[in-house]
């Protein structure tokens, strides 16, 4: 089977970006396997997966130039799940999550997304000259709940794998908002745990998945080459 971008993960990703131009790029390095290539609509060629497991960037991609970074804002999406009766769950293994909860989620991701990259000296916002400038950012889409909701009489008491979600990353040039690299990560919250529970346990879960950002922001750096002057949050953290 041809191995390539999830579409509905891509299309979300591409609805959450920001309205970037992606220009064109020339012939493949010898870091894309010349077996079972993957090329993205907007011109990623995917690493081979023994050098990274789910990582696309373009053919030229080198890190070497940039001095500086920029962390962007990120965000969250869930998938659409529809409601259902009561008598109409057995065998239900999605919920649908109530605007509070997923206001909530996002809160922590967002924290926890800036408790890995911020920095005040590095990641400030910069104005005029945005050359040699790194864009970094991170979504979570695709966010799942297999939690049920608490109800009187509920026969529901554990839940397996109360989550899944899917993490990316994206860098881009600021100059000239080229896409240079993007990695897609699924993630699963794998266990049997009481449903009173899952939510006290979310918040560390939702750090491991911010950490996966800096994990693949470490490999592309070696990958494209370390920043000659490197931020100090660059480092791989622990």
């Amino acid at each position: 089977m041809k191995r390539g971008l999830p579409t509905t993960i891509l299309s979300i990703v591409v609805g959450l970006g920001l309205l970037w131009y992606s220009a064109g790029s020339p012939a493949q390095p010898p870091l894309v396997t010349e077996v079972d290539q993957a090329v993205t609509d907007d011109g990623l060629h995917r690493v081979d997966p023994t050098i990274m497991p789910a990582a696309w960037v373009r053919p030229e991609f080198d890190l070497s130039s940039y001095t500086r970074v920029l962390l962007m804002p990120t965000s969250a999406l869930f998938r659409e799940v529809p409601e259902r009766r009561d008598d109409a769950r057995a065998g239900t293994e999605e919920f649908p999550l109530p605007d509070d909860r997923k206001e909530w989620l996002t809160g922590l991701w967002r924290d926890a997304v800036e408790a890995r990259f911020a920095r005040n000296d590095t990641l400030e916002q910069y104005e005029g000259d945005v050359s040699n400038v790194l864009v970094v950012q991170g979504f979570l889409v695709d966010v799942v709940s297999r939690i049920p909701p608490v109800a009187h009489g509920s026969t529901y008491t554990l839940v397996n794998n109360p989550w899944s979600a899917v993490v990316v990353l994206e860098l881009r040039d600021a100059e000239t908002t080229e896409l240079l690299a993007r990695t897609i990560d699924r993630r699963n919250a794998q266990g049997l745990l009481d449903v009173g529970t899952v939510w006290y346990r979310t918040p560390d879960l939702v750090e491991r998945w911010a950490g996966v950002l800096t994990e693949r922001l470490d490999e592309l750096s070696e990958l494209g080459g370390r920043p000659r002057a490197t931020p100090s949050w660059w480092v791989p953290t622990d």
